[in-house]
């Protein structure tokens, strides 16, 4: 029970083992430069968004766009359609304000990741 390893006790080498073996480096140890990429910097300008579809870098995605656009109904459209029904204009009349550009508000998204980019208001 000789290879057997016991607390207390170095255990020792296989049969065969020479233990003043020494190995010595092939050549000496030389660090390579280390090249660090320093992270770029994206400098984007706060385009002022419009009634129409604006062309634009996404700040989610990063990618060059055209804005979609959507028309939703403005508090203004709301108040005029109000308006008109106080005055007696119920069916047909009172919804004339939601058809008109006047009484829209314009939302942009990314056609690619659809985020939310901005609102032109009238």
């Amino acid at each position: 029970m000789s290879g057997a390893y016991t607390p207390g006790t170095v255990p020792t080498a296989p049969y065969g083992w020479n233990q003043q073996t020494s190995v010595s480096p092939a050549s000496p140890y030389t660090p390579q430069p280390e090249f660090v990429k320093a992270p770029y910097e994206l400098i984007t300008t706060v385009v002022p968004v419009g009634p129409h579809s604006t062309r634009m870098v996404c700040s989610n995605c990063r990618k060059e766009i055209t804005t979609n656009i959507t028309k939703k109904p403005s508090t203004m459209a709301y108040i005029s359609s109000l308006l008109c029904c106080v005055f007696g204009c119920f069916w047909g009349p009172c919804l004339i304000p939601f058809c008109m550009d006047q009484c829209l508000n314009v939302e942009h998204k990314c056609p690619k990741c659809e985020v939310y980019l901005g609102q032109y208001i009238r």
